[in-house]
């Protein structure tokens, strides 16, 4: 299994779409195992712009994370979909190993 972690921005699109939108669907198309978009309160990039929530302020661009968990051929097929989406961002991605939880019946 790999895990990938994307961050990128609010503002990020992908052609009219909001970048982590287009990426949820392209793991819902491509049956990905797991997918979570994160919402970040504060954050900064490669330009060291920092990116947070403020009360007396309009928040911009607030950092986003997506967390994708899937079998490791799927991840890579994955990462070249999001290669060609127009955005600054930045991926990782890692071998993991995994446990399934489930609820026990009573």
């Amino acid at each position: 299994m790999n895990f990938l972690r994307i961050y990128l921005g609010e503002s990020d699109h992908c052609g009219h779409e909001p970048a982590y939108k287009h990426i949820v669907k392209l793991c819902y198309d491509m049956e990905i195992k797991g997918v979570t978009v994160l919402k970040g309160i504060m954050g900064f990039g490669e330009k060291h712009h920092v990116h947070r929530v403020d009360f007396f302020t309009i928040s911009e661009d607030l950092p986003i994370v997506i967390e994708v968990v899937d079998e490791k051929e799927k991840v890579k097929k994955l990462i070249e979909k999001i290669k060609k989406c127009n955005f600054d961002g930045l991926a990782v991605y890692w071998d993991v190993n995994t446990i399934r939880i489930k609820k026990e019946a009573l």
